[in-house]
């Protein structure tokens, strides 16, 4: 589950007479007629200013992430798209049950951060056995970077709205007693960050640390982090504390597999979500159960072993006696 960048095309530049894109202008030749060369010197100074804006953005964006902060490289929705996006998620995040009182309830966010068929299906199908699993019908969120060239028809997983629905949900909790399952699923890189990718709109990473920080600022303590992704496992030692338990698909130096687009699931989803959790096993035995089954498939398939971490922290009594509820 490697990254491998697309590269953003901030205009739709015109095509020439042949079909070709161009790079900037026109092509100007000797006999380009009079007329038009102020015409040209305006275009000039308009992409000029395009290109300041863009530099500044991606300046703005690199100066962001050096802080620690998380944001994106981003082009706009269209109008439509926008308003189309803000329906989704007010809708989804207006269905969310409050909180019952007295009793530990369970909130479930999934996340497909790259616009492939197979993370968007993850996270979907994820949603729905940890939903029913956890007792959390009504109480769970998904959002996705959608498929590429599909119709969307979840909320959008953007900086913007991941963060407005770890909100969304922390409002509805009773943060001492209440949990928060989170499950990520996309590509991983070396240094440590899950990739977030719509082609040819927007490109970000996540970082352990970076998360830490976004569920810190919205209350939640009691929470399971499940990241399916290479080299996730960098994402344990910024998580982990008392009350957290972090499940990844590798450790911070390996792969993990099964990411092709075309797939359903997943090798660590298949085998942890789908199949393990999904038989009615307990959340810790069906990551010991997947590892088992992951590490056969990987034999099979001549793959290295991707090595799936986890982190229990030591006050998770209470957490897990919260999910270990089947309803």
């Amino acid at each position: 589950m490697r990254i491998t960048w697309t590269i953003l095309e901030p205009m739709p530049f015109r095509r020439n007479r042949i079909g070709a894109l161009n790079s900037c202008l026109d092509a100007i030749s000797d006999d380009q007629p009079a007329s038009t060369w102020s015409e040209i010197a305006l275009m000039a100074l308009r992409l000029a200013a395009v290109a300041f804006v863009l530099m500044a953005g991606v300046a703005q964006a690199q100066t962001a992430g050096a802080r620690g902060a998380f944001g994106s490289q981003e082009l706009a929705f269209s109008p439509a798209d926008a308003a189309k996006q803000l329906d989704l998620f007010n809708a989804a995040a207006a269905g969310l049950a409050p909180q019952r009182p007295g009793r530990a309830d369970v909130y479930v966010l999934a996340l497909g951060l790259w616009d492939d068929h197979v993370f968007q299906h993850e996270a979907s199908e994820a949603a729905n056995v940890l939903s029913r699993r956890f007792g959390a019908q009504g109480r769970t969120l998904v959002l996705s970077a959608g498929v590429s060239g599909q119709e969307r028809t979840l909320p959008a997983a953007t900086p913007f709205f991941i963060g407005a629905a770890l909100s969304k949900i922390a409002s509805r909790m009773d943060l001492e007693e209440d949990a928060l399952v989170l499950f990520m699923t996309s590509h991983g890189s070396r240094d440590g960050a899950i990739a977030l990718h719509e082609q040819r709109r927007l490109r970000a990473t996540l970082s352990g640390r970076q998360l830490r920080g976004l569920l810190d600022g919205v209350g939640v303590k009691n929470r399971v982090v499940i990241v399916s992704a290479c080299f996730s496992g960098a994402f344990v030692a910024p998580l982990a504390n008392d009350t957290s338990i972090i499940l990844t698909a590798a450790s911070s130096t390996q792969s993990s597999f099964g990411c092709q687009p075309e797939r359903d699931w997943t090798y660590f989803g298949d085998a942890f979500i789908n199949q393990a959790l999904g038989s009615g096993l307990p959340l810790l035995e069906a990551f010991d159960r997947a590892k088992v089954t992951i590490a056969g498939w990987e034999q099979r398939d001549g793959y290295e072993p991707s090595n799936p971490q986890r982190s229990v922290g030591a006050a998770t009594g209470p957490l897990l006696s919260a999910l270990s509820r089947i309803e």
